[in-house]
């Protein structure tokens, strides 16, 4: 029945089995594989406390207004009752988005644990300026030479503020393939210059 189907919008906020297997490679271990799976519930979880957190919020201004009704009729004052509602829907919102945010976070941690470790150099920093209340972003062009001559291009994507001093300098990234062209497999695991730039800068002093 179609009342019981779940809309094509609202199914692609939740991650399938079918993302799961597409991003575990074919090193991944075992225990890899259940951590990450692991935090794909809690992702959908936490997906799904949002989205309650979104109709919460949609309906609080009528249960505002059917308060306002109630109360006149009665002549009751009850304004604890909006604090509850509206309450109730931002903190069901707020709960879920931060659950998100960290669980997205462990499992894309989890899905390249096992991954390549690679350093290579940041060759281009293309800055995406934030309006509102978005931040600034940047796009990373990376480049790194395996001992074979392979020579890897990533992509990165990362919020910040002057990532634009990073250009020619060192990056270390973490990857499933050896594919050069994978732009996208790719994620960050630090820079190797921080210390020797905090060095630099004490000894400046």
């Amino acid at each position: 029945m179609i009342g019981r189907k779940t809309p094509v919008e609202l199914r692609a906020l939740f991650v399938s089995d079918e993302d799961v297997r597409g991003w575990m490679s074919p090193r991944s271990t075992p225990a890899a594989r259940t951590r990450v799976r692991r935090w794909v519930r809690v992702e959908n979880v936490a997906m799904t406390t949002i989205v309650v957190g979104a109709a919460l919020m949609v309906l609080a201004p009528v249960a505002s207004i059917a308060v306002a009704v109630w109360s006149t009729v009665t002549d009751i004052g009850r304004p604890d009752l909006y604090w509850w509602i509206w309450g109730i829907a931002i903190g069901v919102f707020a709960c879920g988005m931060i659950a998100w945010v960290i669980a997205t976070s462990r499992r894309v941690s989890a899905r390249y644990a096992d991954g390549h470790v690679s350093v290579g150099t940041v060759d281009r920093a293309v800055e995406h300026p934030g309006e509102g209340d978005d931040h600034t972003w940047y796009d990373l062009r990376i480049s790194a030479d395996l001992p074979d001559g392979t020579t890897l291009h990533r992509r990165l994507q990362r919020e910040g503020e002057g990532l634009d001093r990073r250009v020619g300098g060192r990056i270390r990234f973490r990857h499933d393939t050896l594919d050069p062209d994978d732009v996208h497999d790719v994620h960050f695991a630090g820079w190797p210059d921080k210390k020797r730039r905090r060095r630099r800068e004490r000894s400046d002093r």
